[in-house]
Parts: C-alpha cells; sequence; structure tokens
C-alpha cells in the first residue's frame, strides 16, 4: 500500500489498517488521528510532523522511521519497534509505550510527560532535553523493568517521574530534573548526575554506587539503605536529606552541605568529609572508621554511641557537639 491509497482510505472513513505493509512510505505532516495500525510495516518511512494522537501502532515496526516533530498524544505504541526511529522534537505525552524497543532512538527534546514506559528499553537512546514528568518507567514484579543502560538524559525534565527498580546504570543524568521523582530500588551506579536536581525524591534502596553526584541537589531526598560507595559528592547539597543505614564508604563528600542530615547507622568509613557542613547532623550509631573529618562543622551534631576513635578531626569545628558518651563538647 502506497501513501495515497492510505490517504484515500482514510479521508474516506476507513480507520483499520492492521498488519499494513507501509515501510518507505511518505506521510509527512498527514492527519492520521486514532488510525489503527496495529503490526503495520511503517520501517524507514517518513512521518515527520505526522498527527497520530490516539493512533494504535501495537507491535508495530517503526524501525528507522523518521517521527521527528509528530504528535503521538496518547498513542498505544504496545511493544512497538522503534530502534533507531527519530523522534525529535515529537510529542508522546500519555502515551502507552509499555515493552516498546526504543533502542538508539533520538528522543531529544521529545514530550514524553504522563507516558507509561514500563518494560521499554531505552538502552543507548538519546533523551537529552526532554521531558518525561510524570512518566511511569517503575518495576513490577521483575516483569515490566524499563532498561535505560548508557542512556543520555542530559538536563531531562523527570520531575514526579516513577523510576521504581528501572535500570539507570552509567546514565548519563548530568543536569537532570528529578525532583520529587520515585527512584526506589533503581539502579543508578557508575551514573551521572553531576549538578541534577534531586530534591525531595525517593532512593531507597537505590544503588548509587560510584555515581558521580558532584554539586548535585539532593535537598531533603529519601537515601535510607542507598548504596553510595565510593560514589563522588564534592558539593552536593544534602540538606536535611535522610540517609539512616546507607553505605558511603570511600564516598568523596569534601565541601557537601549536610546540615540536619540523618545519618544514624550510616556507614562513612573512609569517607572523606573536608570541609563538609554537618551542623545539626543526627549521626547516632554511624561508623567513622578512619573517616575525613578535618576542617568539617559538626557543631551541633548528634554524635551519641558513633565510632570515631580512627577518624581525623583536625580542625573540626565540634561546638555544643554531642559526643559518643553523650557528653556536650564546648
Amino acid at each position: 500500500m502506497d501513501a495515497n491509497e492510505l490517504l484515500t482510505k482514510y479521508a474516506n472513513g476507513e480507520m483499520n489498517f492492521i498488519s499494513a505493509q507501509l515501510n518507505g512510505v511518505n506521510l509527512y505532516g498527514a492527519d492520521l488521528i486514532g488510525i489503527n495500525l496495529n503490526r503495520a510495516n511503517l520501517r524507514d518511512s517518513i512521518l515527520i510532523f505526522t498527527y497520530l494522537s490516539r493512533a494504535v501502532l501495537n507491535k508495530a515496526n517503526l524501525t528507522s522511521t523518521n517521527l521527528s516533530g509528530a504528535n503521538l498524544n496518547q498513542a498505544k505504541l504496545i511493544s512497538a519497534n522503534l530502534h533507531d526511529a527519530d523522534l525529535h522534537g515529537a510529542s508522546l505525552e500519555g502515551a502507552d509505550l509499555r515493552g516498546a524497543n526504543l533502542t538508539l532512538a533520538n528522543l531529544i527534546d521529545a514530550n514524553l510527560m504522563n507516558a507509561d514506559l514500563r518494560g521499554a528499553n531505552l538502552s543507548g537512546a538519546n533523551l537529552t532535553g526532554a521531558c518525561l514528568r510524570g512518566a511511569n518507567l517503575r518495576e513490577e514484579r521483575r516483569v515490566y523493568t524499563a532498561i535505560l543502560r548508557g542512556t543520555n538524559l542530559h538536563k531531562a525534565d523527570l520531575r514526579g517521574a516513577n523510576l521504581t527498580g528501572a535500570d539507570l546504570a552509567r546514565v548519563n543524568l548530568s543536569g537532570a530534573n528529578l525532583s520529587e521523582s520515585t527512584l526506589r530500588g533503581t539502579d543508578l551506579s557508575g551514573a551521572n548526575l553531576s549538578e541534577a536536581i534531586v530534591s525531595n525524591a525517593s532512593l531507597t534502596d537505590s544503588n548509587l554506587a560510584g555515581a558521580n553526584l558532584k554539586a548535585a541537589n539532593l535537598m531533603n531526598s529519601r537515601l535510607e539503605r542507598t548504596i553510595l560507595t565510593e560514589s563522588d559528592m564534592t558539593n552536593a547539597n544534602l540538606q536535611g536529606a535522610l540517609l539512616a543505614d546507607a553505605k558511603l564508604n570511600k564516598a568523596n563528600m569534601i565541601q557537601a552541605n549536610l546540615v540536619s542530615v540523618r545519618l544514624n547507622r550510616a556507614d562513612l568509613s573512609r569517607v572523606n568529609l573536608r570541609g563538609a557542613n554537618l551542623t545539626e547532623a543526627d549521626l547516632v550509631e554511624a561508623y567513622l572508621a578512619k573517616t575525613n573529618l578535618m576542617g568539617a562543622n559538626l557543631s551541633q551534631a548528634n554524635l551519641i554511641r558513633a565510632e570515631i576513635s580512627t577518624a581525623n578531626l583536625m580542625g573540626a569545628n565540634l561546638y555544643e557537639t554531642v559526643m559518643p558518651d553523650g557528653t556536650i563538647n564546648y
């Protein structure tokens, strides 16, 4: 079927084009709202600025298709193949992309607000500047795990996104906005979150080992039992964050803002906290073996039952600090 035949039939009220062979067709700017293209073959087609809102494209083949600027709002793309597709500037607001293959796709500046991406494979995709606000990438019973390994999400808008259990290992999230997002149990090992906004987010039980969090904003975030081993949090802002039972051994936290942070029972062994601000921090039962606290501000911090016998406290501010034995230092 060629483009003219499809457009003529659509104009005459026909909506069902299930399994249609449309590879290589040019449908630039066409109005195909609500069309049914289930299992259709649209490989290498031109769908630039095409109107496909509420279209049904489940299991459709859109490999290497050009969909830049296309309108796919509320479209159904369950298990669709969008490998190497160009979706630059496309709008997929509220689209159902469960199980879709988006590997190596170009999603620069795409709108994926409130899209359902459970089980989607975005490995190697470029989402620079994309909006994923309120998007759902959560894992359910180890079945719908979103795969984003190696994805570029530089400066992406992920505010309020649900990324529970998602695979974000080594993903570039530098400068991204993840405020109020849900990242429980997420694998962010080796990820780049430098200068990212992760305030008021939930990262409980997540893996951030070796992650780059330089100058990241993690204010008031929940990081209980999070693994932050060998991560770099230089100049990061963690004011008011909850890090109870977190593993931070060998992390770099030079000049970090840890005011009013709760680090009770946290493993801070061999962490570099030189010049960090730990004013009013809760360090009850924290483990600080060989921790570098040179020049750190621990005024009014609570160190009851904390292990600090081998910590380096040279030049640290301990004014009104509650020491491990319960005495207050003046």
